[in-house]
C-alpha cells in the first residue's frame, strides 16, 4: 500500500468518477484545466495550483497507478485498489438507538507479507469505535458484518478475517463502560 498525498487522492478520485480527461490536460489549453483541478485539490495561486496538479498526476503515472493515455485518463488496477481504499477512509458505522444485548467481534491473523494491509485494518477498526479485547480480537456493541466483509474484502484479506457475535464477554463491565452502554 502506498501513501498518498491528499491532492493525489482527490485527483485519484476524479478519474474514479471519470472527471478528467487527459486531453485537458495536454491540450493548448491545459492551463486553465490543471488551474481548475488545482483549485479543486486546494486553494491555491493559478501558477501553483497548475504545477501541483501536473506534479501530482506525474507522480500518479510513475506510481504506475494511472495509465495516460492519448486523450484520457485510466486507472491501472493498482489505482482502482488504492481509490477503493481512499472510499472506505469516510466509512462509518450507523450506531443503533438501543443496544440489543449482542457483542460483534471480529478476529484477523493477517500473515506478516501483508503488514501494511494488516496495520490499516487494525486502525480502520480503531477508528470505527472497535474495542480491543485481545491482540486480534476486537469488539462493537453493534452490527456491522457487511462494512468489515467491504473492509476485508477491499485490502484482499478476507480469508483472514472473521466475524463473530456473542451474548456475553468476559471483562464485559469494561466494554460496557467504553460503549456508555
Amino acid at each position: 500500500m502506498i501513501r498518498l498525498s491528499q491532492q493525489q487522492e482527490k485527483i485519484l478520485s476524479m478519474i474514479g468518477m471519470g472527471t478528467i480527461l487527459i486531453t485537458t490536460l495536454i491540450a493548448p489549453n491545459a492551463a486553465g484545466a490543471l488551474y481548475k483541478i488545482g483549485k479543486q485539490i486546494k486553494s491555491l495561486n493559478k501558477g501553483k495550483a497548475k504545477y501541483q496538479a501536473k506534479k501530482a498526476i506525474n507522480n500518479l503515472a510513475k506510481n504506475d497507478i494511472i495509465y495516460l493515455f492519448g486523450d484520457e485518463v485510466r486507472l491501472t488496477k493498482h489505482g482502482k485498489s488504492l481509490l477503493k481504499i481512499i472510499e472506505l477512509k469516510d466509512l462509518e458505522l450507523t450506531r443503533p438507538d438501543k443496544w440489543n444485548q449482542i457483542w460483534h467481534l471480529v478476529s484477523y491473523d493477517i500473515p506478516e507479507i501483508k503488514k501494511k494491509e494488516r496495520d490499516w485494518f487494525r486502525s480502520k477498526l480503531i477508528n470505527l469505535g472497535f474495542k480491543k479485547i485481545q491482540d486480534s480480537l476486537w469488539a462493537i456493541p453493534f452490527e456491522c458484518r457487511e462494512e468489515i466483509a467491504v473492509i476485508a474484502q477491499t485490502l484482499d484479506i478476507s480469508n483472514h478475517v472473521a466475524y463473530m457475535n456473542t451474548d456475553r464477554l468476559p471483562n464485559q463491565n469494561r466494554l460496557l463502560k467504553a460503549f456508555q452502554l
